[in-house]
């Protein structure tokens, strides 16, 4: 009786440590998996800075444009009217996607939050498919012997 309680005792203990271990090893998984996204997400900020200074001096040189073409038209009657309506509409419309572009950028600086949290998610179904992946092994079937 006290062989089988301690062979029991020590089955449970190998099993304990067995899934601590596997415990241990999907969250050093998962820590790889957030560092790496972690990486990606700053590389990823880093680029919008720069993006949004351009984007801006972008706007200051159409405002620079707009003002030119205002004093061409005002200084010169041989520019016809519907010449200047035309390069002002495409000044307009280049004003337009160039808000466009200013207001993209501001969600996707002012939402890190959300960024992180589609990191995370995707960082769970990773280790989730790693758990399904390791769950599809089982143990051979053990031969019975007819005593």
């Amino acid at each position: 009786m006290a062989k089988t309680l301690k062979d029991l005792f020590l089955a449970m203990l190998n099993a304990t440590l067995i899934l601590v271990a596997l415990c241990l090893v999907l969250a050093l998984l998962v820590v790889n998996r957030a560092n790496s996204l972690t990486a990606t997400f700053a590389q990823n900020l880093s680029v919008v800075g720069p993006l949004q200074e351009a984007v801006q001096e972008a706007g200051s040189e159409i405002a620079a444009l707009r003002a030119d073409l205002a004093t061409i038209g005002s200084q010169s009657e041989e520019v016809s009217s519907a010449t200047m309506e035309r390069l002002q509409a495409r000044a307009a419309a280049m004003e337009t996607r160039l808000q466009q572009m200013q207001d993209n950028l501001a969600e996707l600086r002012n939402a890190p939050e959300q960024m992180i949290d589609h990191a995370i998610e995707k960082a769970g179904d990773e280790a989730v498919s790693s758990v399904a992946r390791i769950r599809g092994c089982v143990p051979p079937e053990t031969v019975s012997t007819g005593s």
